[in-house]
């Protein structure tokens, strides 16, 4: 009996899909991890802020878009600089698809979006990312 469901179970989760679904990853091709790319984004981007978040955005040549997270020791501890950087990451992992496809952009937390809620760093994320479709 038990070798029966684990057989069963084993079938079901090694079922392929016919179709590719949209690709919501965020693998470190999409990152930016170097020094020298944060800098290249900061000296040749453009700059948007709101009152939680800083993005720079540059124009390159790579076929997506790529993303860069800071969050300094001023937001807040440790547990709280993650939060924020988990929702960040979060932000630009569902929305990627939807984004210019060759960009770079760098996205700086503020000391404020420590204090903040969840739901408010989303609404100021998408705020920001509608500013800068729109310039």
């Amino acid at each position: 009996m038990f070798f029966r469901v684990v057989a069963q179970r084993v079938a079901i989760c090694s079922f392929r899909r016919p179709w590719k679904p949209l690709d919501f990853r965020f693998p470190k091709s999409a990152r930016l991890l170097k020094p020298r790319e944060f800098q290249r984004v900061s000296s040749q981007g453009r700059r948007l802020t709101t009152r939680l978040f800083i993005l720079l955005v540059r124009d390159t040549d790579q076929k997506l878009p790529r993303a860069g997270l800071t969050v300094s020791r001023k937001v807040g501890n440790a547990v709280t600089r993650n939060r924020v950087k988990r929702v960040m990451r979060e932000f630009f992992r569902l929305h990627r698809p939807n984004l210019q496809q060759n960009i770079e952009c760098v996205m700086i937390a503020k000391p404020q979006a420590g204090q903040t809620v969840n739901a408010e760093l989303t609404q100021n994320l998408h705020e920001l990312f509608v500013r800068f479709v729109v310039k």
